[in-house]
């Protein structure tokens, strides 16, 4: 199973500006108002991006450009539900071993040649040639071929069939339940010709999707603007005439830059002020929550003492009080005892999850042999544990509360806060950590993502590993290899639901929280709504400013808000 790219998730602590919120610019027409067509969608972003390139992405900030840039045989609707895009009729054999896909004719690139199944083969050919830089490519092992493709024994991938101007097939190993949900993503997204069959760091992107790079555009480290894709085969869409990404702006100084109506849109936002945009009644009908497809934790070392002991393990998941951990961010943070986040795709809320009981959690420690005497204060494990936490990370706030809680059941912590890349390289090496804060981001919205990167045997690694509690299971092992290959929607249901009873009684994770954005636009922004798998859904957004309304004409401050900046890829320390 590959591991997924690693995502570094900061906290936006401290009080921000005490500044009272500016009030929200005029709308030039009612909310009945008709979708219309121009303007610039204005954005901004703490971070930065590295590529365009659908081969190559393996940060979550440059898929929004990506998604509007690149159009796909399949794609995520807002509910995260995969449906046809490029392809006008998607065909499935019986036996679940191959896709064939019916193109819709009369598809352009930007570059104005028109998209062939030959170019969708060439595409995926070149994203999943061993000398691509793609993060993602052992997520399509099971194309049949693709193993000797990547290991240069094949020239092709023999999975991959051309059977027309309009027809590609692919054909599998053996069945994958997850495979239309693995194509929905970016990296096998048809490229224009100009990209050719291999990867080059040179090349500008160039695809099929709503919009399109402006020339000269792509200003690295400062800016990106897209311009909309007049030969889009959607016809009327989209309505923008362009969005511009600025990159690399201090949060507070966004939150200025927004209420000035610099940028449209914020969704990077200090603790302080997303409390302030939900309680005020001005702006609340104007945010939104995204969807929680972040889980975090506490993984244990199952290899290293006293971890090694199931017993201490539910001792731990019961001792942690969840809502201790929402009060470091009470509006972003969903408590939850589950492996999977509430909004993943495979996510049961009937089955109960681990959950705070402090006589259960003195009770696991006797039956390991460590009782701990809370009045006395005696007993419990007799060694201090190393607690490694990620610097500037909710990990770093909340590692108190992880140790006042453990500490009552007799667990002593010694907290080290390091760098995320110490942090990194300590937690992922085996004998190294016993016990450290951790969590996932989704992939791709299926339950696969999070049960296998985390938990399979396979995903264990000496170094740089997936499984960070080296937990190995033959049963969970099996279950899992089954619901990935189960087709039957109703019986993959039921084997995560066993997987999700043996996480959660077995505990090589203590399951805290999940987490969740919080997204605020001005009320001349229409249809700019959180998107289930790509942030927002910029498509069909359409804009009615107000004239004279655009800009309050403010002088925008900059701030210095110390190094907030984590790394932008997928996993790693909580928020």
């Amino acid at each position: 199973m590959r591991r997924a790219a690693a995502v570094a998730f900061v906290l936006f602590s401290g009080t921000g500006c005490s500044d009272p919120l500016a009030a929200p610019l005029p709308s030039a027409h009612g909310e009945d108002a008709a979708p219309r067509h121009g303007g610039t969608l204005r954005l901004a972003s703490f971070g930065d991006i590295r590529t365009l390139d659908p081969a190559a992405v393996s940060d979550q900030l440059a898929d929004e450009p990506v998604q509007l840039l690149f159009a796909g045989l399949v794609d995520f609707d807002a509910n995260g539900k995969v449906f046809p895009d490029l392809a006008e009729k998607i065909e499935t054999s019986a036996d679940g071993l191959a896709y064939t896909f019916t193109l819709r004719p009369g598809v352009l690139f930007h570059d104005g040649t028109e998209l062939t199944a030959a170019d969708v083969k060439r595409s995926a050919e070149r994203s999943l040639h061993p000398d691509s830089p793609s993060p993602t490519g052992a997520f399509f092992e099971g194309i049949a071929g693709e193993p000797e493709y990547t290991q240069k024994k094949a020239e092709h991938i023999a999975g991959i069939t051309v059977g027309g101007k309009y027809v590609v097939t692919f054909h599998l190993a053996k069945a994958d339940a997850t495979f239309l949900t693995l194509l929905a993503l970016h990296p096998l997204r048809p490229v224009c010709k100009s990209a050719g069959d291999r990867y080059s760091d040179s090349w500008m992107p160039c695809g099929a999707g709503p919009f399109k790079l402006l020339p000269g555009g792509w200003d690295r480290g400062r800016s990106l603007t897209l311009v909309r894709n007049e030969s889009y085969f959607r016809p009327g869409q989209p309505y923008l005439d362009a969005v511009t990404f600025l990159y690399n702006v201090n949060i507070v100084t966004e939150r200025f830059k927004f209420e000035a109506g610099e940028i449209d849109a914020i969704r990077d936002l200090t603790q302080a002020d997303t409390v302030h945009y939900l309680t005020d009644e001005r702006w609340k009908p104007l945010g939104e929550f995204e969807a929680a497809h972040s889980m975090f934790g506490e993984s244990m070392n199952t290899e290293m003492a006293p971890f090694d002991n199931v017993e201490v393990r539910r001792a731990v998941a019961a001792a942690i009080d969840r809502d201790h951990l929402r009060l470091l961010r009470s509006a972003n943070i969903v408590p939850t005892g589950h492996a999977l986040p509430p909004d993943v795709n495979g996510y049961n809320a009937e089955i109960p999850g681990q959950k705070y009981d402090y006589d259960a959690a003195l009770l696991h420690m006797k039956k390991a042999g460590y009782a701990y005497d809370p009045k006395t204060k005696t007993g419990g494990y007799p060694h201090r544990l190393v607690y490694t936490a990620y610097q500037q990370g909710s990990s770093e706030y909340g590692a108190v509360v992880i140790q006042q809680d453990l500490a009552k059941i007799g667990i002593d912590l010694d907290i080290r806060i390091v760098s995320f890349g110490t942090y990194l390289a300590t937690t992922h090496r085996r004998h190294t950590s016993a016990i450290s804060p951790q969590g996932w981001s989704q992939d791709y919205p299926d339950a696969s993502d999070f049960y296998e990167s985390l938990f399979l045997s396979r995903a264990i690694n000496d170094e740089d590993t997936g499984n960070t509690s080296f937990y190995k299971n033959p049963e969970l092992d099996r279950i899992l290899d089954d619901a990935h290959r189960e087709m039957d929607a109703k019986k993959r249901q039921a084997l995560y639901d066993h997987a999700e009873i043996i996480l959660r009684d077995d505990a090589p994770w203590a399951f805290t929280y999940a987490f969740r954005w919080y997204d605020v636009h001005q009320p001349y922004v229409h249809a700019l709504a959180p998107h289930a798998t790509w942030v927002w859904d910029i498509e069909h957004t359409w804009l009615d400013r107000a004239i004279g309304g655009i800009s309050r004409g403010s002088v925008i401050r900059d701030f210095s808000f110390g190094s907030i900046l984590g790394s932008a890829s997928r996993r790693g320390a909580p928020k």
